[in-house]
């Protein structure tokens, strides 16, 4: 390292501390809006995943489990969720340091995530040679560099992010001297990667594993007996570690998964989200394609095609070579180019035959559809290239200094005014960071010291990512969370729904209300037929055709071919919400709703033949595996009287068989308590009698009558049938998450 990369006398003390308080400086500077509740982080966020959640922990904190979530799609096992983060340990522990954690709180979560991945990070380039300039460059790179910056809303994709560096820094810890207590740190932190059950948290593993395999053999050599023995302790313990954290999630994951709309993607939906060449015009411009403001014209979105670095450490990157002049910086820019080069051609997806050969291939890819994901490892490989490099930068040279802040003036000025004809507002607020660079450039003509002209440097560079890449168009939006909470609509339905004597409550349908109506309805336990998920259960999308998001078309399907519909109906369906969504369709009411409440943004009809969600038919109709009834037939039933059952396989066939022509008896229901994993009917019949829950046909819910096993039988396309023996009873249907993963491996393994 060159004498001018020294630190300052003032940080020799503590070095490391005091520069981890100068990147929590940076960090609150980058987040202030957030931070400070003004703002949350936008989209998917806030309507996705905060409810996702707020699920988790106000489940936790009532003492109820939360493995399915029953206000969602009609139902779903949210433990197995890849994205639920119901194992995700820090974000769960922030959550339920506090009753009713609301957005603000959720933000402050995930940003503190960023701020570790970032401190770690400030660790592993300071273990690799990197001064104190270079280490807080690429840490602030890490934390607010290209898709670190534009897609905050992809949380548990950002928490994989934020653990990666952490990963790699406790697995050079092991390998600077092997133990048990370094191989189970090791293992906690790649246990918590996993328990992100996303597509980068795939890649990084992956990435860990080159670096593992890399690092093992270029210090076997170095380890005596006794160091290998540890090394192979250690290791053996970090794997145990990570699988006990890591492996719940997996399989639970698969388990739904292989139940999914998902099971498999074909190559050709991975389109959609490959970048091309014309995404690497947003390392220079940080507008490239409009992705700022304007109409954007570029590859895939505007979030996953944004790759801005910003000028200071783009500029810093031409120290690179000086970095490959030290063996000990030389390893690492070797292994991250690699890295580098392969998150190039996979971003890049269909449009390289590179992904289409892993697609082939390689397990796990056919599970994923955003090949664009990797735009985060290359962030981060680059992070990594601007920290080295920028250590090597002249700070105690005015020459240099003036040549790298007069070029970031101009290339900040050029990108300010490149936004003059989309918005003349914003471009006056977004040349803030070329002004700033000016008077950075005036004040070190000066004599002073190179943490002086760090700090300029430093602010430079917040200033730059504070106009472009965090200003908002990326990163900040309204708390509809907040809003939601407040809806006179939501009020509304809240008070008609409300259970009465436990009893499990109507559902609500909604149609041009917004991706607000989605998963926010889990805010106020309204019950409702759709969300905002890509995952689904492939039964309920076949039989009820439920759209991913409120901003998309209602599905239809042949059971279910509008609102009124036999299967909306007897799901309980009894309120649905319309919006006001301008340029919506003509929209007239279905038959037999009418119009109850009036709001600001939406209105609520109700549903007069909605069936009740429990039903006691006393006839059946058995139909073969496989069969459908006609949808003629199957609309012109009354069930209240009837239920065909639609068996799942040869075994619920024949058992369907033996009930039907014993289940003729007329089931009293007197009393019913449900929460979101059990359901509790005491019931009374002179004879065997049937009874229908306006539920799901998932596996892992199972039925037992005073402690003896019923088998549970598919109904009516996807709901569930119970034939319960005379006399009177008490009936609990609970769901069992290890029985899912138990039914979904003798279905892949019949």
């Amino acid at each position: 390292m060159h004498s001018h990369g020294r630190l300052p006398a003032s940080l020799q003390q503590h070095p490391f501390l005091r520069l981890f308080g100068t990147l929590c400086v940076l960090w609150l500077l980058l987040n202030l809006p957030l931070l400070l509740g003004t703002r949350v982080l936008p989209w998917d966020a806030i309507d996705q995943f905060y409810p996702t959640v707020y699920f988790n922990v106000h489940s936790l904190r009532l003492g109820l489990a939360p493995w399915w979530n029953p206000y969602v799609y009609s139902g779903y096992p949210q433990i197995a969720d890849p994205q639920g983060m119901l194992f995700s340990p820090l974000l769960m522990a922030w959550m339920l340091l506090r009753e009713a954690p609301g957005a603000s709180w959720f933000v402050w979560g995930v940003l503190l995530h960023m701020l570790m991945g970032g401190t770690a990070m400030l660790a592993l380039l300071r273990r690799s040679g990197a001064n104190a300039f270079g280490a807080l460059t690429g840490a602030t790179v890490f934390i607010a560099g290209g898709a670190a910056a534009a897609r905050l809303e992809h949380v548990p994709i950002v928490l994989a992010y934020a653990y990666a560096p952490v990963v790699l820094l406790a697995l050079r810890h092991f390998m600077a001297n092997p133990g048990w207590r370094r191989g189970l740190l090791l293992g906690l932190a790649a246990g918590a990667l996993v328990t992100q059950l996303v597509q980068l948290s795939y890649l990084i593993a992956l990435m860990t594993i080159g670096y593992a395999a890399i690092a093992s053999v270029l210090h076997w050599r170095g380890y005596d007996g006794a160091t290998r023995w540890r090394w192979c302790a250690g290791m053996l313990l970090a794997i145990l570690a990570a699988l006990a954290l890591g492996l719940p999630q997996l399989l639970l994951s698969w388990a739904y998964t292989s139940l999914s709309n998902r099971s498999a993607l074909p190559l050709a939906a991975a389109a959609d989200a490959s970048l091309d060449l014309r995404a690497l015009l947003s390392f220079i411009d940080p507008n490239a394609w409009h992705a700022l403001r304007g109409t954007y014209a570029g590859p895939a979105s505007r979030v996953e095609a944004y790759l801005y670095l910003g000028a200071v450490p783009s500029l810093l990157l031409a120290g690179i070579g000086a970095a490959w002049c030290q063996p000990r910086q030389r390893r690492q820019l070797l292994f991250f180019a690699v890295v580098a080069l392969l998150a190039c051609l996979y971003m890049l997806g269909v449009h390289t035959p590179f992904y289409g050969w892993l697609y082939s291939w390689l397990p796990g890819i056919a599970q994923f559809r955003r090949p664009s994901d990797a735009a985060y490892l290359l962030n981060f490989s680059l992070a990594m290239f601007i920290g080295l490099a920028a250590s090597h930068f002249r700070l105690d040279s005015r020459r240099h200094v003036s040549v790298l802040l007069g070029i970031a003036a101009c290339w900040l000025l050029l990108s300010s005014l490149q936004m003059r004809d989309v918005d003349v507002r914003w471009q006056v607020k977004s040349i803030a960071a070329a002004v700033l660079a000016l008077l950075a450039l005036w004040r070190l003509q000066r004599p002073g010291t190179t943490r002086r002209t760090t700090l300029w440097l430093l602010l430079v560079l917040v200033a730059d990512y504070r106009c472009f890449s965090l200003n908002g168009a990326f990163n900040e939006a309204h708390d509809n969370a907040r809003r939601f909470m407040h809806d006179t609509t939501a009020d509304f339905l809240v008070a008609q729904l409300r259970p009465s004597s436990g009893m499990p409550t109507s559902r609500i349908e909604t149609v041009d209300a917004g991706v607000v109506w989605d998963n926010n309805v889990v805010l106020r336990e309204l019950a409702s037929t759709q969300g905002y998920n890509p995952l689904r259960y492939a039964l309920y999308d076949r039989w009820y055709g439920a759209r991913e998001s409120g901003n998309l078309a209602r599905a239809h399907t042949l059971y279910n071919p509008a609102s009124d519909s036999a299967l909306s109906n007897l799901l309980g369906v009894e309120y649905l919400v319309k919006g006001h969504a301008a340029g919506a369709p003509a929209w007239s009411p279905p038959s037999g709703y009418e119009l109850v409440f009036v709001g600001k943004k939406t209105d609520v009809w109700r549903n007069r033949h909605a069936y009740p969600r429990l039903l006691t038919p006393t006839q059946a109709r058995l139909l073969a595996v496989g069969q459908q009834p006609s949808p003629a037939a199957f609309a012109a039933t009354d069930f209240h009287h009837t239920l065909w059952l639609t068996p799942r396989d040869e075994s619920d066939r024949r058992s369907g068989e033996t009930s039907a022509a014993s289940c003729l008896g007329q089931l009293q229901i007197t009393e019913a308590h449900a929460t979101p994993t059990r359901l509790t009917i005491r019931t009374h019949a002179a004879a065997p009698g049937w009874l229908v829950l306006g539920e799901l046909d998932f596996p892992g819910w199972q039925a037992e009558a005073d402690g003896a096993r019923l088998p549970i039988h598919r109904a009516n396309g996807m709901f569930r049938a119970i034939c319960v023996p005379a006399g009177a009873h008490t009936l609990r249907v609970a769901f069992h998450p290890w029985q899912m993963v138990a039914a979904a491996w003798r279905q892949a393994h019949p």
